[in-house]
């Protein structure tokens, strides 16, 4: 069995590594719907690029955000 001090210590950083992961796939699936679909035809579908593309970025603004409240805490 794993010792529960280093599973909790390795955990947020696993997790963090997985949030910046799915911003990427969210922001580059969200470009390529706004690429692949015709202006104008299915405004949905438009709709759903840019919404992924937001939540991609925000993505990335929660990691960095988590990533120097973590740095802080280790000072």
């Amino acid at each position: 069995m794993e010792d529960p001090k280093t599973v909790v210590k390795e955990e947020p950083r696993k997790s963090l590594i997985v949030l910046l992961i799915m911003a990427a796939y969210n922001f580059i699936l969200g470009g390529i719907i706004l690429i692949g679909v015709p202006r104008g035809t299915a405004p949905i579908a438009e709709n759903v690029g840019w919404v992924m593309m937001i939540i991609g970025v925000l993505s990335v603004v929660l990691f960095v955000v988590a990533r120097r409240h973590r740095l802080k805490q280790k000072k």
